[in-house]
């Protein structure tokens, strides 16, 4: 019973969704059994509610902000992330492979002895396209290590990383070739996930990391030792993932694709006319969890209202208020924010536009710099978009209008002669509401009937002081006649459309502002009367 409490009532002004009348015809048209008195009003509804009540059924409630002083600001907001790091920067498979041949004198102690060692160091490049890689910790990844060898005997290689470390565990991985199996080779794969690596420690001091190389071979029986053996190794990193990585990156793209969409139920159904808010307001609040210089920028902020009309809001800073981290400040988050007012931008006229849809994009990029950097896996930019709509200004011919399918079944029509609604309302809202019904076919867009014979002033305005503020509220009451012609339309029509326009007060041709509060409220009564045909009762 409320939503059609609404039909009549502010919530037009919010655009909420409406209701069908069925529900208040259908209670006095079963009427088979009753002999009804036309002077006597049925009473269906006596209700009062506040701007809260209307807000509340035009799910916006969560949006609903009430100052101290009992204003209301409507806020609305969006989420926005942009790409985190590991989706930024990659790391790439890096791959080492070298062959070993072994010397006439090398051969020579293998032959006599049966066993020979051979070590010496290598400095391996780790390749990160255009960055400098000083410390990696790995959250994922696999070392792949293989050999084969032409010797028909048991070789075993390591590779040990000074400088990688699982805990205080040295990274030492090794591989067998057995020479029991032909040909003679051998692999291995050990997880990259808790290992880290300092980079640093080379002449280079960036992308680089010494290696001892061991390899061991053990001569099995009497099988030959050929003049010329040799051993191939490769070693692979694959499928790497960081939990931290830090460096010097070149430009890192954060943006994300498409656009973003933030809604505004404020202005849905809206249909011309306009609305001057006093101080609308635009806020982004930014939390930056990157180590690297990243910089933004609004690439659109489009407004787009019922219409298709679209605007777009201007003044945003370039680039914008990113918070930046230092090197001693990993694994943290840093916040900032910015707004947007009348003054400092177009919102004024962006928001007159009705902007049912706000459609917008960042960008979002790292810049190059001298300074070493760092990313978590999860860092990234976050950001949230606040639309705050204050309830106070003007509205001149603010036109709402929403349609929804209607069915009407009624028993016994040709018993009815005459339907009479009575609304009667205290408006305690600094507002005047003409509102209209019509009853459409909706296959051939026709309008079959309306519920007033021309737009009514259903709510007048509440009286207000110089101030704006409600100082009584304003009574009105409101009879609308339904004979048996319009009672035929409705149960015809398969759609219902309201619209209501919404002015506040005029004084000498100017409109002065006014300010919604959380205590204004609306009495609302309606009852319903009928007339029938009583040939049936008097036996005619």
């Amino acid at each position: 019973m409320k939503k059609i409490i609404i039909i009549f009532a502010m919530s037009l002004v919010l655009g909420s969704c409406v209701s069908e009348i069925t529900d208040t015809v259908e209670k006095i048209v079963n009427i088979d059994a009753v002999k009804w008195n036309p002077t006597i009003a049925v009473p269906l509804i006596h209700s009062r509610l506040n701007l809260q009540d209307l807000l509340d059924d035009a799910n916006v409630d969560e949006y609903l902000r009430i100052g101290a002083d009992g204003s209301i600001t409507l806020v609305y907001s969006d989420s926005y992330v942009s790409k985190k790091a590991e989706d930024v920067f990659r790391l790439s498979d890096q791959s080492f492979s070298e062959s070993y041949s072994l010397s006439a004198s090398e051969l020579a102690v293998l032959n006599t002895s049966g066993s020979l060692t051979l070590n010496y160091t290598k400095t391996l490049g780790f390749n990160t396209g255009g960055s400098e890689i000083d410390r990696l910790l790995f959250k994922q990844g696999s070392f792949d290590l293989s050999i084969s060898t032409t010797l028909d005997h048991d070789v075993v290689l390591s590779i040990r990383i000074p400088e990688a470390n699982k805990g205080s565990t040295v990274f030492e991985p090794s591989v067998v070739a057995n020479s029991s199996t032909l040909p003679n080779t051998g692999s291995v794969s050990e997880n990259l996930g808790g290992l880290e690596i300092d980079f640093t420690q080379t002449a280079q001091g960036h992308s680089e990391m010494d290696v001892a190389i061991e390899i061991v071979i053990t001569r099995r029986g009497t099988n030959l030792i050929k003049p010329l053996e040799v051993i191939t190794y490769t070693a692979e990193m694959l499928n790497q993932g960081y939990t931290q990585v830090e460096g010097l990156f070149g430009s890192l793209d954060f943006s994300t694709s498409g656009d973003d969409t933030l809604n505004i139920p404020f202005f849905d159904n809206s249909q011309g006319g306009s609305i001057t808010l006093v101080d609308p307001r635009v806020k982004f609040f930014f939390n930056n969890s990157a180590g690297v210089r990243i910089g933004a920028n609004v690439l659109k902020f489009d407004g787009i209202n019922d219409d298709e009309n679209m605007l777009s809001l201007t003044g945003f800073p370039s680039p914008l208020p990113i918070p930046q981290l230092a090197s001693n400040e990993i694994g943290q988050t840093k916040e900032d924010s910015f707004e947007l007012n009348k003054g400092s931008s177009n919102l004024a006229a962006y928001v007159n536009n009705r902007p049912t849809k706000n459609v917008y994009q960042l960008d979002v990029l790292s810049g190059n710099t001298a300074q070493r950097q760092w990313l978590l896996d999860t860092s990234r930019l976050g950001a949230r978009v606040e639309i705050e709509v204050p309830l106070e200004g003007t509205a001149r011919d603010f036109a709402l209008e929403v349609s929804q399918p209607f069915e009407l079944e009624l028993e016994n029509i040709s018993d009815i002669e005459e339907v009479l609604i009575r609304l009667y309302t205290e408006n305690g809202f600094p507002v005047d509401i003409t509102t209209q019904l019509y009853f459409e076919d909706s296959i051939t867009n026709t309008v079959l009937d309306s519920l007033l014979a021309t737009d009514l002033l259903i709510l007048p305005s509440a009286n207000v002081d110089v101030q704006g503020k409600v100082r009584s509220a304003n009574p009105k009451t409101t009879d609308v006649s339904l004979n048996a012609t319009s009672i035929q339309n409705l149960q015809n029509a398969n759609r219902v459309r309201i619209r209501a326009t919404i002015n506040t007060l005029f004084d000498n041709g100017t409109q002065p502002d006014v300010k919604f509060y959380s205590n204004y409220d609306l009495l609302l009564q309606l009852g319903v009367q009928a007339e029938v045909l009583i040939e049936r009762e008097l036996g005619r």
